[in-house]
């Protein structure tokens, strides 16, 4: 298990990095805690890893190794970021510096070419790029010099099939330059995590089927149409719906819980450092998002031995239940099918271990092999 974070030891960003990750916090999120799982595990083979954050702030600061250098940056954006991230790379010199989402992506090309120290610009996109840019309406700067700066990454990590194939219909680039690697999720902390007591009396109740979702409360995930189809669910069997997660739709979201009169059967639970004890006794995970990059909780939920329905929505589902044949897919936005698969799921469940043994095959070792060969290079080393 990797190290707490540990101000006082932790050594500052100063020359000699091998991988740099540019960041904008440490808030709770699938882009955010698969890039500290890369982090720390780079740490642990001996690699030297810093990340610059705009917002040292965060759920998931105690996650990160206390090998990893941090370094705030400061800035609300991209644009603010660049001359201090620039200064940083200079200072630092790394072998590679890796963006983590968009605003960061586009920092990091234009800071490390401004910086001209001959660093590897790697960028990782995690998401549906066309449809959050419709989703933001234009008005996101970042978004929009996707076409004008990405060309300028030596490489752009998309964590899906389909993510690649929205970043090059939204930037008009070819994907020449992009490789498809899927995230790095499981872990032998997860593992552990999974097997820890839950406090939470609905998950040691095994008369009532429990029913899970972890997520941002946001719009993407698309909780109304899980919510309505918990309803119809609930209209012909018993169950619970609980919710993991914060967002800024939570209060729409209770008001649509009182509406359907499902309270009593429906806990928007919050946010949890260990959404893996909930996992692991769950009858059935759920995800209804209209659009996801790869959505690590699928893997996380398979992992832990969850049954597991969800959307089909682009892109990641599909790709991890191998075609519905480890779990049913029912359309983006129709809450009928949704309720169907759920209740089928429910009735039959597929074999744990074969869901297990899919969930482990995305491990944090294999990624990392990936990643350290793209970094640093086939020999795969830190520098002496």
């Amino acid at each position: 298990m990797s190290s707490a974070v540990n101000e006082v030891s932790r050594e500052p960003l100063t020359g000699g990095l091998d991988v740099l990750f540019v960041m904008p916090h440490f808030r709770a999120g699938g882009a955010e805690r698969v890039s500290l799982l890369l982090a720390n595990e780079l740490a642990a083979r001996g690699v030297r890893v810093g990340i610059a954050a705009y917002e040292k702030k965060g759920e998931f600061l105690d996650r990160i190794d206390s090998r990893v250098r941090l370094e705030e940056i400061g800035g609300s954006g991209w644009f603010a970021a660049i001359l201090p991230l620039s200064r940083l790379v200079r200072r630092s010199r790394p072998r590679a510096l890796v963006g983590v989402m968009v605003s960061c992506n586009v920092a990091a090309v234009v800071a490390g070419r401004l910086a001209r120290t001959g660093a590897r610009i790697v960028l990782t996109e995690h998401n549906q790029v066309d449809k959050s840019a419709d989703f933001f309406g234009g008005n996101s700067r970042s978004y929009r010099a996707i076409p004008w700066v990405y060309p300028h990454a030596d490489t752009i990590v998309c964590v899906s099939d389909g993510v690649r194939d929205s970043l090059c219909r939204y930037s008009g680039m070819t994907p020449d330059k992009m490789r498809v690697v899927h995230n790095p999720i499981v872990s032998s902390d997860l593992i552990d995590k999974a097997t820890q007591p839950c406090p939470h009396p609905w998950a040691n109740d095994p008369q009532v089927p429990l029913i899970l979702a972890v997520g941002r409360l946001a719009t993407a995930k698309n909780y109304p149409m899980m919510l309505r189809a918990f309803a119809i669910l609930r209209r012909q069997r018993r169950a619970r719906l609980l919710i993991l997660g914060n967002g800024p739709v939570r209060d729409s979201l209770a008001a649509l819980v009182d509406e359907l009169g499902v309270a009593d059967e429906v806990e928007m639970h919050g946010y949890t450092s260990n959404p893996y004890a909930f996992m692991s006794r769950a009858s059935l995970f759920v995800l209804s998002s209209s659009w996801e990059g790869f959505p690590t909780v699928l893997v996380e939920a398979l992992a832990c031995g969850s049954p597991v329905v969800s959307t089909d929505c682009p892109s990641g589902p599909r790709e991890i239940l191998v075609d519905g044949k480890l779990g049913e897919l029912a359309p983006v936005g129709d809450e009928a099918a949704l309720a169907s698969a759920m209740m089928r799921t429910l009735d039959a469940p597929p074999d744990r271990e074969a869901l297990m043994a899919r969930g482990r095959s995305f491990s944090v070792e294999h990624a990392t092999d990936i990643y350290a060969r793209l970094l640093l290079g086939e020999t795969a080393q830190a520098a002496p």
